[in-house]
Formats: C-alpha cells, structure tokens, sequence
C-alpha cells in the first residue's frame, strides 16, 4: 500500500512518559466563626490553555513531559532515597530513571504551579529562609517560556538548593488509550503543600487555577461548570475518601493505593466516544 492509501493503517502512536503531581492541602473555612477549622481535603487544579494541543480548557493537576536536563540534574541538588524501592513503584527499569521522574515533578509543578519542592543544602526549608520572591518568579518565567530552553541547574547551585524527593509518594498509574494521536504515559505522584508558599498559574500553558475538594471538582464537572478528563475524574474519586490531605499521603506512603499501570480503551456508544476502564464498568465520558 502506498503511503497515500486510505486503507492504510496509521502507526500507534507511543506514549510519551510523563508525570503529575497531585498537590493537597487541608482548606481553610469561610468564615471568623471557622478560624481554626478545616473545610477538609483540598487538590490544586489548574485550568489548561485553550489553545493546548492536549485537553485544552480542563483541569488538570501540574505536571508534564520528562525532558534530557531532568537526567542530568547533579546528584548534590537532588537525592533519592531507597532509589531501588522507588524503581519498583514507578514500574521502570532502573534507579536512573526513577530519579529522572521525580526531577522532572518537581521541575513541572514549580514551572506550573510555582510551588518549589526543595530545601537549603544544610536541611533548612524554605519557609524558614524563604528566597527572594522577584527571583523565583523571573526563574520560573524562564523555566515555564514556550521554548523550554532554560536550564534550572546553575540557579539551584547558585542558591545551594537540594530538591525534595523525599516528599512525593506514588499514587497511581495512567496511560492514554491507544488509538488516539497524542498519548502519555504518566505517573501520578502526591505530595503536601510546603508551609509559606502560595500557588499560582503559570500564565503559558494554563490560564486559572483553584483550590477545591474533590467532591466540589466533580459536582462541578457533573453540572457541566467544569471540565475533568476521565484520569483527573477517576484520581478525584479517590481522594474524596480521605478526610484530609495528611491521611491521602500516608495512604499513598504505605502502599495503600492502586498502583497498576491503568491503560483505559475508547469505545463508541450510540456513536459518542467513551472510555472504558479495564477493570469493566460502565463507559464513561471522555
């Protein structure tokens, strides 16, 4: 067949390795009458461009593609512990790239969500010695510009920063059904909000975000307010079990989550497409 015959086959289209983190925090209540209390578990959702060439309009957690400066990140600004443990977890064939994915979480959730997992070099965190805050917006500018040039390695020498490893904790495992023409392969890690930072967009790839619970994510995207994709949908599901942010990454810690590689298949109902989840069940929305 020629490469013109519309009888040809397209090739699969591979999956993209890839990783988001799920940022938790425990919400403040409305109100002087709540001082001192909880609204409950909240998640860090960030409103995807319009024009993105992947989910454009819906919310996300942060997150993004590994790139070749995540591998080559000095072992001095970040260190893994239990590395062979933590191969074993993400499903990948060395400690090597273990590393190289919980780089590239941290990388993308500062970039998108300007929340930076690190410490000073002798363990000091950042909200005992925050740094300049100009400073970190102009890094993170240049970090999150649509060339992704910039490397961030002589900025953390610089500052004598070691990234956080320590604090992110596998929660699940997504890959994009076959069949479409732009698929990832993503692991969803989670991790607490540190002390003293504040979240923001990062005005290149997403164009709001919000603190909200899982439950008012998912009444709003069942009333049409919001778009979820179907992995966000299913990861919130999940958490509006727990009844704060301190109990979902204990759970996460201990093993207490699925971690199978969940590679969902398209179907057509009634000719509209939907998801099906492997473990069966009724077809869902896209």
């Amino acid at each position: 067949m020629s490469p013109g015959d519309p009888t040809a086959r397209a090739q699969p289209v591979e999956p993209v390795a890839a990783v988001t983190v799920i940022l938790v925090r425990d919400g403040p209540a409305a109100g002087a009458a709540g001082a001192g209390h909880v609204t409950g578990l909240e998640v860090l959702l960030l409103e995807r461009h319009g024009d993105s060439d992947f989910a454009p309009g819906a919310l996300v957690f942060p997150g993004g593609k590994l790139e070749r400066a995540d591998a080559a990140l000095p072992d001095g600004r970040a260190h893994l512990p239990e590395p062979q443990a933590w191969a074993r977890r993400l499903g990948v064939a060395d400690a090597a790239r273990a590393r190289t994915m919980l780089i590239a979480a941290v990388r993308e959730t500062f970039e998108e969500a300007g929340i930076l997992l690190a410490r000073h070099e002798d363990g000091t965190s950042l909200a005992a010695r925050p740094l300049p805050g100009g400073e970190l917006a102009e890094v993170r500018a240049r970090m999150a510009a649509r060339d992704g040039a910039h490397d961030w390695t002589a900025w953390l020498a610089g500052q004598g920063l070691v990234l956080d490893l320590e604090v992110l904790a596998m929660w699940s495992w997504w890959v994009t059904p076959a069949g479409l023409p732009r698929r990832f392969d993503t692991r969803f890690l989670i991790a607490p909000l540190p002390a003293g930072q504040e979240a923001s967009h990062d005005a290149v790839e997403t164009t709001a975000m919000r603190w909200i619970t899982p439950a008012a994510a998912l009444a709003a995207h069942a009333a049409g307010e919001l778009h979820v994709i179907y992995p966000t949908r299913c990861t919130l599901e999940q958490l509006a079990a727990y009844p704060g942010a301190g109990a979902a990454v204990a759970a996460a810690r201990s093993g207490a989550v699925d971690l199978r590689r969940i590679e969902p298949r398209v179907v057509r109902v009634d000719g509209v497409p939907r998801v099906q989840h492997p473990d069966g069940g009724p077809p869902a929305p896209v």
